[in-house]
Parts: C-alpha cells; structure tokens; sequence
C-alpha cells in the first residue's frame, strides 16, 4: 500500500510498449543483483490475496536515478553484513485500482484481518492506506526491508498453518525472511507506523536504521509505513504500463 499522489497523468500502454520499459524506468536487477526482491503483489502472498492487475513479473521496476541510490544505499549495508528487501517498487496504475476495488467489494476474510486486524478494510482508503493513485507509479516509491545476512532466513510459508495477525510477536506471524521491525510487511495497524510507541526497542533500532540508511541517498519514508519510502523530485507523471518479465 502507498501514499497517495496528486493530480497525475497515466498515458496509455500499446501492446508494444508493454513488452519493454519506457524510457528511464530500468529492471533493479540489473543495476544491483544483489539486492533481494519478493515482489508480493506480483503473488497470493499479500493482503488481497492473489497477484495484482498489471503484475506479470515479480520484478522490481524504478527509475534510474532510484535504482542508483539504491544501489549505493546496499553498498553502505553490504558492509554490516545487511541488505535490502524489495516488496514493491513501480506499481502500475491499475493494480492502485485493484486495491480499491478489493477494499470495496463487501466481503472481509480471515486472511484480510491478517493484514488488517483493527482497521475495516473499507476505511483503508478513507484513512491513507490505499490510494488510487500512489507514488509508486511514478516509479519513484518503495516497499521494503532489511535482512540480515548472518541470521537463518530460510523459514517459508506453510499454507496449513494458521498465522497470527501481522502485530504479533515475529514468530507467530507470516515469516518474511527480514529481521523483526515489529509488525509483517503491509500491516494496516497503529503499530506500523514508523514512530510507533509499542514495539520494543530492538524493533525500533531497526527501523531507525533502515530510515538513516535510505535518508543518506535523500529517500524519505512514509510516517504511518515503516516500509515505505520515496525519492523527491524523481517522480513525476504516474504510468500505467504492466510489468514484463525480464529477458
């Protein structure tokens, strides 16, 4: 989920165009295959459940000059023996669409109060968790998180378990292969606000270290998301072109 954006425009995507990136948006891979992607909403592993419009590859897609800070952003990391974790980077347009239309359709499950378990998923637009139109398709926001490279991250999801909502202790939630920064990835809780009162004092140290970490290459984060960010300045109109898969 994102920020919302302003007035922007979204030019329309031939079938030509959706088979390449438009000029200035690059694969993050390509500029730093280090960096460890789990693009969720290109799976079911998120909060609606199944891959969003527009998703046809769990790659992460930004502009150059973001792909640049974030490249520089994992050298300083690399060296602690750290590194980033892409959840989401551009967003087409309409998967922002998707999401409200989700948050709309009158059903509310299990797995939603995972991701929402105070909030009713109809007050997340009202309330700036869902936005039709996000930073993200601008190619210049991002989801994201750290992992320690020196901790055992291999845990995967078991889909016969029954998961705890995404404040509970790190244990008991959906494992993310990152370290503990106090709630799952996506959590439309208080508790996920980046300056939170209620987590403890190791999650809170990590979360001020990834905010110093992005805040050296001039990224700015999202107060009520500990996992978002934005570079000002590179962004501009919003797009709506689908992500291809990387040949």
């Amino acid at each position: 989920m994102a920020a919302s954006l302003g007035a922007a425009t979204m030019p329309p995507v031939s079938g030509a165009e959706a088979q390449s990136l438009p000029g200035g948006f690059v694969y993050l891979r390509e500029i730093d295959p280090s960096i460890i992607q789990d693009i969720r909403y290109a799976t079911s592993n998120n909060f609606v459940g199944r891959p969003l419009a527009g998703y046809g590859a769990g790659e992460c897609v930004v502009k150059r000059e973001v792909g640049l800070r974030l490249k520089a952003v994992q050298q300083e990391l690399a060296a602690q023996n750290l590194s980033l974790k892409m959840f989401d980077c551009y967003r087409p347009a309409r998967a922002s669409l998707d999401m409200v239309k989700w948050s709309q359709n009158g059903r509310e499950s299990a797995a939603d109060r995972r991701y929402n378990p105070e909030i009713p998923k109809t007050e997340l637009f009202r309330l700036g968790y869902i936005a039709s139109r996000s930073q993200h398709s601008t190619g210049a926001a991002l989801d994201l998180t750290l992992v320690d490279l020196k901790a055992d991250n291999s845990a995967k999801i078991d889909p016969s378990k029954a998961y705890a909502d995404c404040t509970a202790p790190v244990e008991a939630r959906l494992p993310e292969g990152s370290v503990d920064m106090g709630t799952g990835y996506d959590c439309t809780d208080t508790k996920g606000h980046t300056a939170a009162p209620s987590i403890n004092p190791d999650q809170r140290a990590w979360r001020k270290r990834l905010v110093a970490a992005m805040g050296k290459q001039g990224f700015v984060n999202y107060s009520k998301e500990w996992w978002h960010f934005s570079l000002p300045g590179a962004g501009g109109a919003a797009y709506d072109f689908p992500i291809p898969p990387r040949h």
